[in-house]
């Protein structure tokens, strides 16, 4: 007879053995339907994400492919437009694929009327014929029934073929809240993204373009190609993450409230285009302003630029500039960071600070300006604050980053202390910018010897007004004077031989017109600022112990 189930036994390892069999089956089972129930989520959401990114199952998102437009690489005609004219308030996306224009595509000023784009990121736009641009923003439906209503129109993504275009992508000014967005374009002769005005109606002189994510690579930077122009009329407009190289002109603008955050112009030549040598970026500019406004430029690094910011004419801007980097990475390279053309002396502001200059060419200057802009500023228009200069013995002895008024010093340490003068030379304390306020400077050699004095230089002519020796107990022979230079006034030192002094200059009414070396590692000579003539004398201690 058989036993009853209830009585059957087991030893307790196989009790144990068997649990732990099924265990592993069940969460095994467990895992898996986890992982597949994982994996369905994130193909939904990222399915989402695309779908919230060019709404392919919305009405309103319309495929130009399904519509019968080619990305094959063959002509595009009129159809195009057609398309555009009839997607008034919707969305056109564009698949990957070559779109060939025969014309440029054209989108309506009416912001009614908007039609937005969103490119593929593998999606070309190109043309075979020569054209004015390959997309126009703006430029058709030129009324709107309520100028007070505006909304955004957004174009993003692409690959722009700009190699037989005046221009890649033309944005009426008029029209505000363009959005330009993660776009390339490339191999421009003439200009890469323009916004100008035209003459159809006034507009309010503001913009608003947004310019954010965008590649920017012209043919070569000895050519006439310009990354980003922005016509008069054309205000407030924001630049950001962007990467400009290849072209001559960075960014050049005729309006202003235009605030440009983290950007690259980078001087460079790419296949095809001309390539001088030695002779490579001469004259290149990164940010050229042909206007009087304001403008914040913010974490932009001029690449291999031999002038990054170029105001033109007699244009008096005002320039907040934080956080930049110049830097080239050819020797003997670069002009000026700052320069304005003419011999202009009129007032303008730029504030610099958190920057760093890494010089490569003797001679280069920070501000190559009229140094009379300079010693006329008496509301501290230009300031040199937090900044960083490597190689500071190749800059411009004469440079207005050295003047103590505009690195809101009154005081300079001009050399390293224990180094010897040799016998009967003449060493460079620094030079004077002509004011007519006369200079009120003392001069301290050493731990207990210096000399205050009352300098005037204007108009090319310097004099000592007065002197008094202090803390003389310990004196030494020395002998002071003075060359008129380019406008300034190098003021020198002679001492007895082998003498160990530390020159410390301070201006005691606070002018600041003093300039100091551009070095403290060493002692400046005649010859570093190109003195050849002999030295007038301005005042001699001829006492000793």
């Amino acid at each position: 007879m058989g036993k009853d189930a209830s009585s059957v036994s087991f030893p307790v390892d196989t009790v144990f053995e068997i649990f732990e069999t099924l265990l592993k089956y069940t969460m095994s089972k467990i895992t898996i339907t986890a992982f597949i129930a994982l994996s369905l989520i994130t193909v939904f959401v990222k399915a989402k994400e695309i779908n919230q990114h060019i709404d392919i199952n919305n009405r309103n998102v319309i495929s130009v492919v399904e519509n019968g437009i080619k990305n094959d690489g063959t002509p595009i005609n009129t159809e195009l437009n057609e398309l555009v004219r009839s997607s008034y308030g919707k969305t056109l996306f564009f698949p990957a694929g070559v779109y060939n224009l025969s014309e440029p595509m054209v989108l309506p000023f009416d912001y009614t009327k908007n039609v937005n784009i969103i490119f593929d990121k593998n999606a070309t736009i190109r043309s075979d014929k020569h054209l004015e641009a390959l997309l126009k923003i703006g430029f058709s439906e030129m009324s709107t029934p309520d100028r007070s209503y505006r909304r955004f129109s957004y174009i993003e993504g692409g690959l722009f073929d700009c190699s037989n275009a005046d221009n890649g992508i033309i944005v009426n000014g008029l029209k505000q809240l363009v959005s330009l967005k993660s776009i390339s374009l490339f191999k421009g002769r003439h200009t890469h993204i323009s916004v100008k005005v035209t003459d159809d109606f006034k507009g309010t002189g503001s913009s608003d373009t947004k310019i954010d994510n965008i590649t920017i690579q012209g043919i070569s930077s000895n050519e006439e190609v310009c990354g980003i122009f922005i016509d008069k009329e054309c205000h407030d407009i924001k630049i950001s993450n962007t990467f400009i190289y290849g072209t001559k002109y960075g960014i050049v603008t005729k309006s202003g409230g235009h605030i440009l955050n983290n950007i690259h112009i980078l001087s460079q030549v790419t296949t095809g285009g001309t390539n001088l040598g030695e002779k490579n970026f001469l004259n290149t500019e990164g940010i050229r302003i042909e206007t009087d406004d304001f403008y914040i430029l913010h974490e932009i690094y001029f690449d291999t630029v031999d002038k990054c910011i170029v105001i033109a004419g007699d244009k008096s801007p005002v320039l907040v500039i934080d956080k930049n980097i110049y830097y080239s990475y050819l020797d003997n390279f670069g002009d000026a960071f700052i320069s304005r053309n003419g011999t202009s002396a009129k007032q303008f502001q730029a504030k610099i600070s958190n920057s760093i200059f890494h010089i490569r060419k003797k001679g280069y200057r920070i501000f190559d300006i009229d140094p009379l802009t300079i010693s006329n500023d008496i509301n501290n228009n230009l300031t040199f604050i937090n900044n960083t200069i490597r190689n500071a013995h190749f800059l411009n002895p004469f440079d207005g980053s050295l003047s103590q008024k505009i690195r809101g010093k009154y005081s300079d340490v001009l050399v390293s202390t224990g180094q010897k003068t040799d016998n009967n030379k003449w060493y460079v304390l620094g030079s004077l910018l002509p004011s007519p306020y006369r200079n009120s400077l003392r001069l301290d050699l050493s731990h207990d010897h210096a000399i205050e004095l009352e300098i005037s230089y204007n108009e090319g002519k310097a004099g000592l007004l007065r002197s008094n020796i202090t803390d003389s107990e310990k004196k030494f022979p020395f002998t002071l004077g003075y060359v008129i230079k380019d406008n300034y006034c190098v003021l020198l030192l002679k001492s007895e031989p082998q003498s160990a002094f530390s020159p410390f200059i301070s201006d005691l009414t606070g002018l600041g017109a003093f300039m100091a070396t551009p070095s403290k590692d060493r002692y400046y000579h005649l010859s570093d600022y190109q003195i050849e003539g002999k030295p007038k004398l301005l005042f001699i201690n001829n006492d000793k112990e």
